[in-house]
């Protein structure tokens, strides 16, 4: 099994049975995944996601293109470790996101 810390991507469903369906497509491909738990900077709602690698987007999204979900499917992609960033009130640091959204699949 693959460190989901090194996969890039986090597949986002709004239903578990929609999860469990995504993970028995790719792993029938030959995908490698890891069911993880939704991380907080995405979602604070509790929940299941799939963390996969980046290089194999176009085989996620070619399996996933006939299959019966039932709603869309968001797709973020890993950032570089967070970053202090220093702002204009010295009190107060910000943090950049560690997940960007790379694409909503239908």
């Amino acid at each position: 099994m693959t460190d989901p810390n090194l996969m890039e991507l986090r597949l986002i469903f709004h239903s578990i049975h929609n999860v469990m369906l995504a993970e028995e497509l790719l792993l029938k491909i030959g995908v490698p995944i890891d069911m993880i738990p939704v991380p907080r900077e995405i979602s604070s709602d509790c929940g299941m996601c799939l963390a996969c690698h980046l290089k194999d987007l176009d085989k996620i999204r070619a399996s996933f293109e006939n299959e019966p979900f039932t709603s869309s499917i968001m797709i973020y992609e890993k950032r570089e470790p967070k970053r202090k960033v220093k702002t204009l009130d010295w009190k107060r640091n910000t943090t950049d996101r560690k997940f960007k959204l790379l694409l909503t699949l239908p």
